[in-house]
């Protein structure tokens, strides 16, 4: 039987391939073999709090602030925070 609220067996590759292709705030795509984890920290958080039911909203909020407050890049919108909140949902609806 499994266990309530246990942590799925998240495939970090499959954050990391979200995260390169739909959230990439810094622009580092170009270099993603020499910094593949750049973003994983965040990734990981946001798919944590995806897993424990925090509405999207605030996972989104929270990518969008870890862009402003962390990164210091300007307020673009939350288009690339919210697709891949999406997509981190989509894949961890296969787990």
């Amino acid at each position: 039987m499994p266990i309530p609220n246990a942590k799925p067996k998240i495939e970090l590759s499959k954050l990391r391939d979200i995260g390169w292709e739909f959230w990439d705030p810094i622009g580092l795509k170009e270099d993603r073999e020499d910094i593949e984890d750049e973003y994983d920290t965040y990734l990981l958080r946001a798919a944590g709090m995806i897993w424990h039911k925090t509405p999207p909203e605030d996972v989104i909020a929270y990518l969008l602030a870890i862009e402003q407050d962390y990164m210091g890049m300007p307020d673009v919108g939350s288009d690339a925070a919210t697709i891949t909140v999406a997509e981190i949902q989509s894949y961890l609806t296969t787990l």
